[in-house]
């Protein structure tokens, strides 16, 4: 008896066995898990975060000068005193760099965050109520696209740079680069949301909705929302490498962040004509411009075919 009924209990090998491949799989969003199989997306992903890292905390660690110019040390190269060089007046590189690398994040979170709340917002109501409203957001939007973006944006910093520096400084000046950015960037965030909600609204799920009594603004809140966020989050993911690149051709212009604040764009653009003497000034901010876009890239490639199945098949 004793035999039979050891021969029905599992052992503690088994058990464990039999709950291992199960383990923790159940507790992430199917979208995830599609995203954790993307190799290229994940390190991708840990590389943006680690660039974020270092423009939040870089400046605590690292308490170097990013305007305090060295004559002792003029376009030099890496050394312990400064990790990265200097560049034609003396000044830190790497200081620089982590500073520069923070304005391009901060224009990309507020273009993408006027991006999300513009466009979004009005291509979710155009797209829901129609009518006079759609046509008014539709036009607009025509209008926009009907100029090169970045041509537009070097049209409104050149033309109100300098009163808006003057009058508010750099954060006026960094305020100006962020709007005049998401002013070419609303109208296909706009585009994208109307043309899905045009296709949401019209699904069984929401006439289910309105028939039992639901108002439009629970409608697009609980039911329309939802399933546009995805390409909401897809779509800002895949803008912010372009709104990256914009910045800093605006400072290569001199139309964006002003002197003495450094810039990536700007950075490339004061080492430039020192390109014989010292090529690593050039080429840390391109590399980091480089890591910034491809990253950035990689991730929205990853977000896009995470939240659409059917792309990896």
């Amino acid at each position: 008896m004793s035999d039979s009924t050891s021969n029905l209990t599992p052992s503690p090998e088994t058990r464990l066995t039999s709950i291992r491949p199960g383990m923790g799989q159940t507790h992430l969003p199917p979208f995830v898990r599609r995203l954790m199989t993307n190799r290229l997306a994940v390190v991708s992903l840990i590389v943006v975060i680690l660039l974020v890292l270092i423009a939040t905390l870089g400046p605590a660690i690292y308490t170097a000068s990013p305007i305090t110019p060295d004559y002792k040390a003029i376009n030099q190269v890496p050394t312990a005193e400064h990790l990265l060089g200097t560049d034609n007046l003396g000044r830190d590189t790497l200081a620089r760099l982590i500073y520069g690398l923070r304005v391009s994040l901060i224009v990309a979170f507020y273009v993408e965050l006027l991006n999300i709340s513009l466009g979004a917002t009005l291509g979710l109501l155009a797209g829901y109520f129609g009518g006079l409203l759609d046509v008014i957001v539709t036009r607009i939007a025509d209008i926009l696209f009907a100029f090169p973006g970045l041509l537009l944006a070097i049209l409104v910093a050149a033309t109100f740079g300098p009163a808006v520096t003057e009058q508010f400084g750099g954060i006026g000046r960094l305020l100006l680069v962020t709007g005049s950015l998401s002013l070419v960037s609303w109208p296909l965030m706009a585009r994208l949301v109307r043309s899905q909600t045009l296709t949401l609204k019209e699904q069984e799920f929401v006439t289910a909705a309105r028939s039992l009594g639901a108002s439009d603004r629970r409608i697009m809140l609980t039911y329309i929302l939802p399933n546009v966020a995805g390409i909401i989050l897809v779509s800002s993911t895949l803008d912010i490498a372009s709104v990256v690149v914009n910045e800093a051709v605006l400072s290569l212009l001199g139309l964006g962040i002003q002197p003495p604040d450094p810039s990536i764009g700007k950075m490339i653009t004061d080492a430039t004509p020192f390109l014989d003497a010292n090529p690593l000034q050039v080429f840390f901010p391109s590399f980091a411009l480089m890591l910034i876009v491809l990253g950035v890239s990689f991730v929205g490639d990853g977000l896009r075919d995470a939240t659409d199945p059917q792309s990896l098949h």
